[in-house]
């Protein structure tokens, strides 16, 4: 089984990924259709409802510190209701890579590579995929590590060059459509920014536990929020909340206003760069999840024999998990039930069985 341990700084790198992922591109245009101008205000309630799911992840983990939640759902409901729990989480991070390997695709076939067929994009994506998790956590995390000084520089230099075009009456009436469309646009960042957290639960035992862990991980949580929240506020701040609501890739077309001076344009292909960066390590952390919770399932020695199978599952899934942008459109609201379940929902299941079992579970044998 895997071996490799990640520091604690590693790790914050990649919360921070992990909560910006795919949503720096279609998190905006997601608040903007329920709430319109108060996008902005939908993404902050979001990450102050966000933060403490992120908390409660990481303090179940702590409950038993060298587990993952498959070893914990048989430790805790037995084999059988443990078993399948355990599947269906199994079931969550494969279709989760999948819908990321989909979005990948959609996103560079109608707006960069027109021309190019989305099978192919899809095939190089997992192949990829496929070499990090061959490669092991340890890579995996030393390479966001490297990537990560790159990764802010164009994320900070994006939103320097936006701030000309940004006006704030934009903003205005703020609350004009009633408070319970901005309730209604915050479920999309605390659930897809901060409930899909619980695909780390998978990731924390290989951590090195020092003092200041869960400090690491907390900093890495808020950064990652701060920034969807001022993706979203920049975006309705330049293109107006209208624009933002019917356009899937909001921030894309936020990117290509970029106009200095008329000698700095058409810039956007620093937006897609990061944006493939972040969606890159949410989905290899996502398949890594699968891979483990697999072996560890069937109890095998190493995970990485199953990699290049799981990716040819992937391959098809890709393309059945959803037909078209369209039909992504009209479902993503029920994928917000299925992350509050795994993130919330079974894991205060568990820790509800854990404080009724607990001095049985702690009693050495």
């Amino acid at each position: 089984m895997e071996n490799g341990r990640i520091s604690t700084k590693q790790l914050a790198i990649l919360v921070i990924y992990f909560i910006i992922g795919d949503m720096l591109l279609i998190l905006p245009s997601l608040t903007a259709a329920a709430s319109k101008q108060d996008a902005w205000l939908s993404g902050g309630i979001g990450f102050l409802i966000g933060w403490p799911i992120a908390w409660f992840l990481f303090r179940f983990s702590r409950i038993f510190p060298n587990l993952t939640i498959i070893e914990y759902n048989r430790r805790l409901l037995g084999k059988w209701i443990g078993g399948i729990i355990s599947i269906f989480y199994l079931y969550y991070f494969l279709t989760t890579v999948s819908i990321l390997i989909r979005e990948a695709g959609d996103f560079l076939t109608t707006q960069i590579f027109t021309n190019t067929p989305m099978n192919a994009i899809h095939l190089i994506l997992i192949i990829l995929l496929v070499w990090g998790v061959k490669s092991g956590l340890e890579t995996i995390a030393r390479t966001a590590e490297t990537f990560f000084p790159l990764y802010f520089l164009l994320f900070l230099s994006l939103f320097i060059l936006l701030i000309p075009q940004a006006q704030l009456i934009r903003l205005q009436p703020i609350l004009g459509g009633g408070i319970l469309p901005t309730i209604r646009g915050s479920f999309y960042t605390c659930t897809f920014s901060f409930c899909e957290l619980c695909s780390l639960l998978m990731l924390f035992p290989r951590v090195i536990s020092s003092n200041h862990t869960e400090r690491d991980y907390l900093l890495g949580v808020f950064f990652g929020g701060m920034a969807i929240c001022s993706t979203i506020l920049l975006t309705v701040l330049v293109i107006g909340p209208n624009l933002a609501s019917i356009h899937l890739y909001a921030t894309y077309i936020t990117a290509q206003k970029i106009n200095i001076g008329n000698f700095v344009q058409r810039v956007e292909a620093i937006l897609a760069l990061n944006w493939i960066i972040s969606t890159y390590f949410k989905s290899v952390l996502d398949l890594y999840a699968f891979l483990v919770g697999t072996a560890q399932f069937f109890k095998l020695r190493d995970y990485r024999s199953l990699s290049v199978p799981t990716g040819m599952i992937i391959f098809g899934l890709a393309f059945t998990v959803t037909p078209n942008v369209v039909y992504f459109n009209k479902v993503v609201d029920y994928y917000i039930f299925w992350d509050v379940t795994c993130a919330l929902g079974i894991p205060m299941l568990l820790y509800i069985v854990y404080l009724f079992r607990k001095n049985k579970l702690l009693t050495p044998r």
